[in-house]
């Protein structure tokens, strides 16, 4: 099984950056970077990364200038344990699940109504898929940053614990002189391509703690290659995976705040 599939997506930064340019509060041209930084150029059908961002402004233009009732724009993630948080059985749903990234979830004006935003990564080009999403979105009890925090710091002690008990200097290979430098590595790897200025803190410092307990547990599984612990490692990501979805919905509220400030 994949691990960084289940522990990583670039969709998490990619929200963000997206988010904080449709409430203009960052430039087209730093977007576009950050987008290329994620996946080379872009193709949305039948044009390019600008047609597909002139799409999206159009899709969440009422709802930008709209009172605020929850995020415009979500992190739909899943994995062992998780479904995405679409209609169960829905093409999005599907396409969504079998990603190794999930799905972009944008609001609609009806609730009944949305958008279902999904990657496919070739090796020279990101296509991108927009997908209509009828019927309501599952009630899929969602943490607020607070609590993905608490269950992030309890999972980061865990699998601390884990590979303090692995023994992990006798399994590593000898190519592996350090295995701190490899979590610090891997955790910046997973902040490519960095955030926007406008990020709050506290999705910022969310981000940074799910990629350190990703990081940890890339490294026992994949570099060290202790697949013993996979049992106690696996229970780890959804924590992960909550974590990032936490943050991009928190950063996403408080765009929208700003915004109607």
């Amino acid at each position: 099984m994949e691990i960084r599939a289940n522990v990583y997506s670039p969709l998490q930064n990619t929200a963000v950056w997206l988010g904080a340019w449709l409430y203009e509060l960052v430039p087209t041209e730093d977007v576009i970077d950050a987008f290329v930084d994620l996946g080379g150029p872009h193709t949305f059908g039948d044009g390019g990364l600008l047609d597909m961002l002139r799409t999206l402004k159009e899709l969440t233009s009422t709802l930008i200038d709209a009172p605020f009732h929850g995020p415009i724009l979500t992190l739909a993630l899943s994995g062992p344990g998780q479904v995405p948080a679409l209609p169960a059985g829905s093409r999005a749903a599907v396409l969504a699940s079998a990603s190794k990234e999930g799905a972009l979830v944008l609001g609609g004006v009806d609730k009944q109504h949305s958008w279902a935003l999904i990657p496919t990564r070739g090796k020279d080009a990101t296509e991108w898929n927009l997908l209509e999403v009828e019927g309501f979105l599952p009630a899929i009890a969602a943490a607020s940053p607070g609590e993905a925090d608490q269950l992030l710091r309890q999972a980061t002690d865990q699998a601390a614990n884990i590979i303090e008990s692995s023994g992990y200097a006798s399994l590593a290979p000898k190519s592996l002189k350090d295995p701190r430098l490899t979590v610090g590595m891997l955790s910046d790897f997973y902040d490519t391509p960095g955030l926007p200025y406008a990020v709050p803190e506290r999705s910022a410092k969310l981000f940074a703690r799910a990629d350190r307990v990703a990081a940890i547990a890339e490294t026992v599984q994949e570099t060290i290659g202790d697949h013993s612990l996979d049992p106690q490692l696996i229970s780890l990501w959804s924590h992960i995976r909550t974590a990032r979805m936490a943050g991009v919905s928190y950063a996403l509220a408080e765009f929208a705040r700003d915004c109607h400030s």
